[in-house]
């Protein structure tokens, strides 16, 4: 079920977790492993939707995919997911019989048009190991200012970028791969009208609450100690110290042992541990997984849960978008339309 205004985020199938955040699936890669001669047949039935609006470019890189689409959804077509058939692969004469979709089930998880791609996919998959979850991101939500927040470095490469302190992100992890974590205001990103914080980590396949609870960053949720009297009795000094430490808790090694142990116990008074909630992360995982679960052809009420557009092979959306940017002979009650 979605839940969208102007001053709310739009999610699908959210799971409130223990502290009273939100969980949910960001972003999700599929990969089909499509019957031989499938990939061309479903670049031939994509050219023949009129409805069908996408932008389209190829690449020859070895491992990318040849045939690439960002394809444009949504009541003004600002939505997009982006869609790839046929690896290039190296020593082979053509590509490979393969397709990797990406979207986000938060903004584009009913659009229709994806979900009659979903269908085409799966109609022209193999029988067994047609598709998996690559990678996702897990989207952690807190409805609190980004200044409340703190993600601290480790072993991971870490980046930040700062442009003020409700205006800053923070990385850790290599870009793209799984246990890349990203702490940001997703307030400012997405203009709404309260706070919010994210955390976005990237999740590699189905992997199970331990596997993420291995990455999960340790991140700092600062609390009110305005009138804690040992941080009030801190002169002009140590307060600047204070201040700098609850931005960048890892300068704490910089003190030497007396500050060091005496500011590590105020640090301890003022925030907690953003704890990772195994019970919410497994049903965002139970919703991710039916994704790569096959369809019943004959029983459209059978598993997957997602939404399948039904077994009618004269499926399509009722309408298109703009309707000004297409033929107006195109998707018109009585006109025959490809499937």
């Amino acid at each position: 079920m979605y839940t969208m205004s102007q001053e709310k985020i739009k999610y699908k199938r959210p799971v409130e977790e223990k502290a009273g955040g939100v969980y949910s699936c960001d972003k999700v890669q599929l990969v089909y492993r499509l019957r031989f001669g499938e990939g061309q047949k479903l670049l031939d039935q994509m050219a023949r939707q009129g409805w069908f609006e996408y932008d389209h470019w190829e690449s020859r890189k070895f491992g990318a995919y040849r045939n690439q689409f960002s394809v444009k959804c949504g009541a003004d077509g600002q939505l997009s997911y982006w869609l790839g058939v046929g690896m290039v692969a190296y020593g082979k004469s053509r590509p490979s019989d393969t397709a990797k979709l990406e979207f986000n089930p938060n903004k584009v998880g009913g659009e229709r048009s994806l979900l009659w791609l979903l269908r085409q996919l799966w109609s022209r998959a193999k029988l067994r190991e047609g598709c998996e979850v690559k990678q996702w991101d897990l989207a952690c939500d807190w409805p609190e200012p980004r200044e409340w927040y703190s993600l601290r470095k480790d072993a991971r490469l870490y980046e930040e970028v700062m442009r003020s302190k409700a205006d800053r992100t923070q990385y850790l992890g290599e870009r793209n791969k799984p246990g890349r974590c990203k702490l940001y205001n997703k307030q400012a990103e997405s203009g709404l009208a309260s706070p919010l914080t994210r955390l976005e980590i990237t999740v590699e396949g189905l992997a199970g609450p331990h596997q993420v609870a291995a990455l999960w960053p340790t991140v700092y949720r600062m609390t009110d100690v305005q009138g804690d009297a040992e941080i009030a009795a801190l002169n002009d000094t140590d307060r600047f110290i204070f201040a700098t430490l609850l931005d960048s808790p890892d300068r704490l090694n910089e003190l030497g042992r007396r500050k060091r142990a005496r500011f590590a116990g105020l640090l301890e008074k003022c925030r907690y541990r953003v704890e990772f909630d195994p019970r919410a992360y497994a049903r965002v995982l139970a919703d991710v997984a039916q994704y790569a679960q096959a369809p019943d052809p004959h029983d459209p009420a059978a598993l997957p849960l997602w939404e399948w557009p039904g077994v009618d092979p004269e499926f399509q959306p009722l309408e298109c978008w703009p309707i000004e940017r297409v033929d107006k002979n195109r998707n018109v009650k009585g006109v025959e339309n490809e499937p």
